[in-house]
């Protein structure tokens, strides 16, 4: 991962902004420096290139529905060909390079994007989430596969 010097900046922010950065800085055990960066990475990589213009908003019964009709064994195929196709270049398109760690760092903005409930644990350089979607099991192994 190529690392880019670090500057400093000053920013006027309300109260309230303050306060919910401080919190979320708490819960999720990460400087507000990162959570700031990452917040500029995301929004400036969204406006500066179309990334997620392959995102739709669909209902969730909807895509439960779908996947009733595929079997588990069809849900991993095509989970890896989509992997194949067009996971890599959403990735370098938001993050400008493509290795595990921006693969991870936009799995962690998207739970994010879709406001999911999740759990990000590493534990000897192993990343596992535990996102609660309630879209059941074909989802949660098409996540997996992905």
């Amino acid at each position: 991962m190529q690392h880019l010097p670090k500057q400093n900046i000053t920013f006027d922010l309300d109260k309230s902004s303050i306060a919910r950065l401080r919190q979320l800085s708490r819960d999720e055990a990460i400087s507000k420096s990162m959570i700031i960066d990452q917040m500029l990475v995301q929004y400036l990589g969204n406006r500066t290139t179309s990334a997620l213009s392959d995102y739709i908003p669909i209902r969730k019964i909807l895509l439960i529905k779908l996947l009733e009709k595929f079997t588990e064994k069809e849900v991993i195929e095509i989970a890896k060909s989509i992997a194949r196709i067009s996971t890599k270049k959403i990735i370098q398109r938001l993050r400008q390079e493509h290795h595990i760690m921006s693969s991870i760092d936009v799995v962690e903005a998207l739970i994010r994007i879709s406001s999911h409930k999740y759990m990000h644990d590493v534990n000897y350089g192993i990343h596992r989430f535990m996102i609660q979607h309630n879209l059941g099991k074909k989802w949660s192994l098409y996540l997996y596969e992905i």
